[in-house]
């Protein structure tokens, strides 16, 4: 699944839309699954170099579009972010998973949408200090990205009684625990 790349062109199919794009290395992918919500705003997309977010959904497992009540879950693109140049960092190197692509920045607010810790240092082997509640505890980001152990991380801060850093999301399943505010 690429992470970055520059959208050319979107087709609408009954279950999904589908996205062409070209990657940072010139390879053309085609048919990528992509949730409706997205391709609605296609003219936003199309011609840009973009930050793709994928999550496992359920979608329509009926013949054409019929509603039958069945279901499936697939991997599809959920989120599509312009890629700000001036502030793209993506960690890169040799590592079992690789690194997810980077969507919160410093300045920005966001969320958890699981329970997440936050540690004293980058790293899962650093000592936990808390953790952000699911879609409760908003933080600042004040510093990053870090890239330690597959993991990009983040300095927060919830409040004055709890700042550190928590990973913004699972590198083998590229699923984001952290959402941008700004999004």
């Amino acid at each position: 699944q690429p992470k970055v790349g520059t959208v050319v062109s979107v087709a609408h199919g009954d279950v999904a839309c589908y996205l062409t794009l070209i990657d940072e290395k010139g390879i053309k992918h085609e048919g990528i699954p992509v949730v409706f919500d997205v391709c609605a705003k296609e003219e936003t997309f199309l011609n840009k170099k973009v930050i793709l977010a994928y999550a496992q959904v359920p979608i329509n497992n009926c013949p054409a579009a019929t509603d039958c009540g069945k279901t499936r879950i697939e991997t599809l693109i959920t989120q599509l972010k312009i890629a700000d140049e001036g502030n793209f960092h993506i960690c890169s190197g040799k590592t079992s998973a690789g690194y997810t692509i980077p969507r919160l920045r410093v300045g920005l607010a966001g969320y958890a949408v699981v329970r997440a810790n936050v540690r004293k240092q980058p790293g899962v082997e650093s000592k936990p200090v808390g953790f952000l509640e699911p879609y409760i505890n908003k933080f600042k980001v004040l510093q990053g990205p870090e890239c330690v152990g597959n993991y990009v991380w983040w300095k927060v801060k919830v409040n004055e009684q709890l700042q550190g850093w928590v990973a913004e999301a699972d590198p083998s399943t590229s699923n984001y625990w952290l959402e941008p505010i700004d999004w």
